[in-house]
Parts: structure tokens; C-alpha cells; sequence
């Protein structure tokens, strides 16, 4: 799988195409496999095998700053390598949530810096930032919350400086907080401006839109979904949270954060929103926002339980005795039952090694095949038909980020079909370049008998897989219509060689329109238009050789400036120094 080649391309062959830009955690990726010698397979399934460890390592270095005792050490990092919310992410393969359980500690353990972030170093300030937007590029929720904390800052310091003005300290502090909340955003150009145009990337993360728990899950600091532990495996998130705020410690900064992001995740999950080229609105993930409430909790935790021991020693029997028992007996009893479920029934998670296909693999024989899915899915008590448009594969890595929404053309000759009344959909269907139904077991008989009776489809197969129709019609990704009316497949060779017509008529590409879409002859670009289904065709008034191309100017524009920030980034982070000839003789003696 060629991951850069994904990153660069300004088009994606998913469904009808789409031309949205491909997320940054592609080319983290893309450059993190490099240490396996480019097998971006392999070091996805290294990464979550490797996870809990991670987790716990990153957990390990922040706690330490707070506490030197072994034990309480040992117990935080498991206790947070064994979070629901943990558990949940590694079983989903959410890997939005995972980089924040790893990179979020690291980021915590520097904000004590900040409190005079006026005397911080460029250089700490860059490197924050860099780390900040790598775990951006996995997870614009986590953006979205570190800005939460960065404006909070701002607002802190603005309304300090009304009441004892210091200009030069307040620009100081100013200029060190926006670049904290640019430079991160900037490095994700420009998938994260683009989701600037589609406000709800903010509240999801990469990959198939599943959905995520419900408000009464995840108030337990459970994110729910398929892969997580039941409800009834209550954490003690919550409990220790709780019991922090009221403390006169520093634990109660981070368990007020921790609430408060736990409210913001509970609110977020009451909302259903469709992403990611899915037409049915899902219950949002709220991963990202639960890690860090967790990441609160821990911490918050390790303040009060370091050096309790020898204080309640010294003290009579009260309430402190009681709440300190209950939460030890609740961190103890939540991670024996949640280690027995992993090995157990936990262990049947929806993230598999095996790779089952939904297409048959006689269908990807040609490529850039489009191929009509249907499936009947069992949801609750109900059954429901859905479908989506596969080329020659099955869905890669980064394709659901970048899929399109369905054509509303092809969502009604779907609709026809399945009440019987779709006379026109084989048309339809063949017009957009589709060749094949196919319609996966546990078929429908009803849909199948429509399907059989209505004309235009021949049916190819029937086996343990499912059924086979083959669409009448030309079906072809570019079709030429000459003065006549007649519709002329014609073949787009791979190696960019030109396609060849000997009347003058009309092209037509399969594909979503797109301004970039561009057919060149002699050396002109031929005039572009919508059809009736929305697709773009080109008007040749001579015959000749023509040039199909999707101009990627704009895209390499933005990479560019990408790479130009970046690179800018590192320059500031690495050490700085001067040529000896450069340094005086008073330094040097």
C-alpha cells in the first residue's frame, strides 16, 4: 500500500470519487513505516499490539513527577492501560483515541511550564506544539479540547491584564499562547482547514463511522460501542474525580478539568451526526474527550494517594479513612473483573488479524470496476438494507476519510429498485459506471425476486457469498457519445496515454464533478459541463487524441506550504549555534 502515493493524490477512487483532502495521520503513517520497510500493514498491527505497553509507559513518566513511590507508579499506569475507555479503543482499532492515550500524558507533563509560559523558550513552545499536532493529525477532537484549554489560558491572562496592565508581559504570554493554538492546526494543512467547511470533523475520528455509547454509558467514563466493556463494569473514573474536586491539593485542577471534559463527552455523545460518506446518522465516538477526563483521573488520584497512608496514620477514624478505602477497593475490584473479560469475552473484538471480503474476488479481476454492495444488516430488532459503491477492493486505509456522499441520483434508483417500482435504475446505475450488483448473504428473497423481474440485470452467480448481476448497459468509466447518440466505452490507459475518438460527440466520466477534472486537446482544455445525473462530460467538437487528466495543482500548493511549516517547526525545535569565527574573544576566553 503506497501511503504517500495516497497522501499526494488530489483524487480518491472510493465510491464516485472525491477529491477531499487526505487526512494527515496518512503521512505519519506513510513515514512511521518506513521502520518496516514501508509495510504499512505490519506496523498497524505492531502499534496495537504494542499499545497497552505504550499507554502505560507514557502514564509511568508523567506520574512520576508527582510521586517516587513504586507501587502507586505501577498502579496508575496499569489502572490507566486498563481504562474503558483504553479497552474500548484497542478492541475498535480507534486510532484517533489510542494516539491520544499515548501522547496526552506527555503533553500534561509539560503544562506546569506554562504558568510562566512568558519565560518558556521558543524552542519549548515549537516542540509542544509539534507534539500537540502530531496527535491532531490522528484526532481533531483533541484539537478541538487542547483549544478549549489554550483559550481558557488566554482568557485567564487577559482578564489579569485589565486589572494590572503589563503590556510587554501580556504580549509576551500572548504571542507564546496563539502559536501554541496556530502551529498545531497549521501543521495539518490542509485537511484540517477543510474541516473548518464541515464543523462536525471536529467531534470524530479516523475510520468507519461505528457508533460510540450513550449518554448513560459514557457519564461512567465508558465510551460504549461494540468492543467495550459491558456498563455494569462501573470504573472508577468517576468516583475518584468526584472525591478530588473536593481536595485542597492540586488534585482538584486536574479533577476539575477531568469533570468537565467528562460532561463535555456526555453531551457530545447524545449526538448523531453522519460522517465519512455515511448517509445514516451514528452516535459520535467520544474517545478522545473520555481519555483525557481518565488521564485527569489518574492523576488526580496519585496527588491525594501519595503520602495518605502516613497522614491517616496520624489521624482518627473519619470520612477520609472510608473514601480512601472504597476507592482502593474499587481500583482493585474494576481491574481484576476488566482483565478477566479481556481475556475472555473481550477477546472476540471487531479488530481481527484475518481479513474476511466482502467482494467476491472474481469482481476486482478488472480494475476500476465499480461494483453495487448491498447488505442486510440486523440492528436491534429490525433489519436494514444498506449499500455503498466498492471499486475492485474493499475499503484501504484512509478511504472511509476521504469518501464521498452518495449520489442523490443513485439513492433514488436504490429506492425504486427495492419497491419494485425501479424500471429506470439499470439506466441509472450503468450510467455511473457501475457494472455489478452484488447483494450479500443473508440476502433478502424479496429484494432478490424485484431484483430478478424488473429488467436490466442479468443475474451472473449465486453462491455461499451472495448474488451476482450484471448491470445492462455500457457501464464504462469514460463513455464517448458520438453526433448519433451511440455510447462507445472507451479504455483510460494507466501509463497517461491519450484516448483516441473518431467523431466528434461527447465525453462522459463516471465520476463525481469536480472542477479539476480536466480532458485536454491540442493542447486546449475542452469545455466542461453536468449531465442530467451530475457527472462531467466534455463537449469534442473534432475528433482526435484527448488527455484525461485531474489537474493536483491546488493540492501540491498545500503541501508545499505544508512542508514549508513543518520544516520551520524543526528548525526552530534543534539546537541552535554559532561559527566559531563568529563568537568573540572575550566568549571564547
Amino acid at each position: 500500500m503506497d501511503l504517500w502515493r495516497i497522501y499526494a493524490d488530489s483524487w480518491h477512487g472510493v465510491g464516485m470519487g472525491s477529491a477531499f483532502a487526505t487526512p494527515t495521520w496518512i503521512a505519519v503513517l506513510a513515514l512511521g513505516s518506513t521502520f518496516t520497510f514501508g509495510n504499512a500493514t505490519a506496523l498497524v498491527a505492531i502499534l496495537f499490539w504494542i499499545s497497552p505497553i505504550l499507554i502505560m509507559w507514557s502514564m509511568h513518566m508523567l506520574v512520576r513527577t508527582f510521586t517516587a513511590r513504586r507501587w502507586l507508579l505501577m498502579g496508575a499506569s496499569v489502572s490507566y492501560a486498563l481504562s474503558p475507555v483504553a479497552i474500548a479503543a484497542i478492541n475498535q482499532g480507534r486510532l484517533g483515541t489510542i494516539a491520544t492515550l499515548m501522547c496526552a500524558p506527555l503533553i500534561v507533563k509539560a503544562l506546569p511550564r506554562l504558568r510562566a509560559i512568558e519565560v518558556q523558550s521558543w524552542k519549548f513552545i515549537f516542540g509542544l506544539s509539534l507534539i500537540v499536532g502530531a496527535v491532531t493529525s490522528f484526532s481533531l477532537p483533541f484539537y478541538l479540547a487542547s483549544s478549549i484549554f489554550l483559550l481558557a489560558g488566554i482568557a485567564k491572562d487577559y482578564m489579569h491584564f485589565r486589572q494590572n496592565p503589563e503590556g510587554i508581559l501580556f504580549k509576551e504570554r500572548l504571542s507564546r499562547w496563539l502559536l501554541l493554538l496556530a502551529t498545531p492546526f497549521a501543521l495539518c494543512l490542509p485537511w484540517s482547514l477543510e474541516a473548518l467547511t464541515h464543523p462536525t470533523r471536529f467531534l470524530i475520528e479516523p475510520g468507519i463511522s461505528v457508533a460510540g455509547g450513550l449518554a448513560n454509558e459514557v457519564i461512567l467514563a465508558n465510551p460504549g460501542g461494540i468492543g467495550s466493556i459491558p456498563w455494569w463494569f462501573v470504573s472508577p473514573v468517576l468516583l475518584v474525580i468526584l472525591v478530588a474536586i473536593f481536595s485542597s491539593t492540586q488534585a482538584r485542577f486536574y479533577a476539575s478539568w477531568g469533570f468537565s471534559f467528562l460532561l463535555a463527552a456526555t453531551f457530545v455523545s447524545s449526538l448523531a451526526i453522519s460522517a465519512h460518506g455515511n448517509a445514516s446518522n451514528t452516535h459520535v465516538w467520544v474517545g478522545t474527550w473520555l481519555a483525557i477526563t481518565t488521564l485527569c483521573a489518574v492523576v488526580s488520584g496519585v496527588v491525594i494517594l501519595d503520602g495518605l497512608r502516613e497522614r491517616l496514620a496520624n489521624s482518627n477514624i473519619h470520612y477520609r479513612h472510608i473514601l480512601a478505602g472504597l476507592g482502593v477497593v474499587s481500583v482493585l475490584a474494576y481491574s481484576l473483573t476488566a482483565s478477566m473479560w479481556i481475556t475472555t469475552t473481550g477477546a472476540n473484538s471487531p479488530l481481527q488479524v484475518n481479513r474476511t471480503s466482502v467482494l467476491p474476488p472474481f469482481l476486482g479481476i478488472s480494475p476500476g470496476t465499480k461494483t453495487l454492495v448491498i447488505r442486510n444488516l440486523s440492528v436491534g430488532a429490525t433489519d436494514q438494507l444498506t449499500f455503498f459503491v466498492a471499486r475492485e477492493n474493499d475499503a484501504f486505509l484512509g478511504d472511509p476519510d476521504v469518501a464521498p456522499k452518495s449520489s442523490p441520483a443513485i439513492d433514488k434508483a436504490i429506492r425504486d429498485l427495492v419497491d419494485g417500482s425501479g424500471l429506470t435504475s439499470s439506466k441509472v446505475l450503468s450510467a455511473h459506471g457501475i457494472k455489478f450488483l452484488f447483494m450479500k448473504n443473508p440476502v433478502d428473497d424479496q429484494l432478490v425476486r424485484s431484483v430478478d423481474g424488473i429488467g436490466g440485470f442479468m443475474r451472473n452467480s449465486s453462491t455461499d457469498a451472495g448474488i451476482v448481476w450484471r448491470v445492462t448497459g455500457v457501464g464504462e468509466r469514460l463513455v464517448f457519445t458520438d453526433e448519433n447518440s451511440k455510447s462507445t466505452p472507451m479504455l483510460i490507459p494507466d501509463d497517461g496515454a491519450p484516448v483516441v475518438t473518431r467523431s466528434p460527440g461527447t465525453l462522459t466520466l463516471a465520476e463525481n464533478y469536480d472542477s479539476s477534472w480536466q480532458v485536454i486537446q491540442n493542447g486546449a482544455r475542452l469545455v466542461r459541463t453536468k449531465n442530467e445525473y451530475g457527472l462531467p462530460q466534455f463537449l469534442a467538437p473534432t475528433p482526435g487524441e484527448f488527455f484525461l487528466i485531474h489537474d493536483g495543482t491546488v493540492r501540491r500548493g498545500w503541501l508545499s506550504l505544508q512542508f514549508i511549516v513543518l520544516l520551520s517547526v524543526l528548525v526552530m525545535i534543534l539546537p541552535a549555534g554559532r561559527r566559531k569565527r563568529e563568537i568573540s574573544v572575550e566568549e571564547l576566553t
